[in-house]
């Protein structure tokens, strides 16, 4: 039974450090931590969904593709504002 959790707060996690780490070089040019691409990909996967119901599309059962997408323009909007606001 505890494999299934690693699972589960693993591979959301290893994501969320992989489309920060992307949104951040396409803002930037570079990485900026583990915990800081954790926190963007996190955030911007929630507004990434956000974007989605604003646009009228379902992510439910898309795939991971459609869904990786969503979630890196989520974390660049979400660093675009931060540069915006702070920068």
């Amino acid at each position: 039974m505890l494999e299934h959790i690693a699972d589960f707060t693993a591979w959301p996690i290893l994501t969320g450090i992989f489309i920060g780490y992307i949104a951040n070089r396409i803002m930037s040019g570079e990485g900026k931590g583990c915990c800081m691409n954790l926190f963007v990909g996190v955030v911007g996967s929630y507004a990434g969904t956000f974007i989605s119901h604003l646009l009228n599309i379902e992510l439910f059962g898309k795939g991971f593709l459609t869904n990786f997408v969503f979630c890196l323009l989520g974390a660049v909007v979400v660093l675009w504002i931060w540069r915006k606001l702070f920068g």
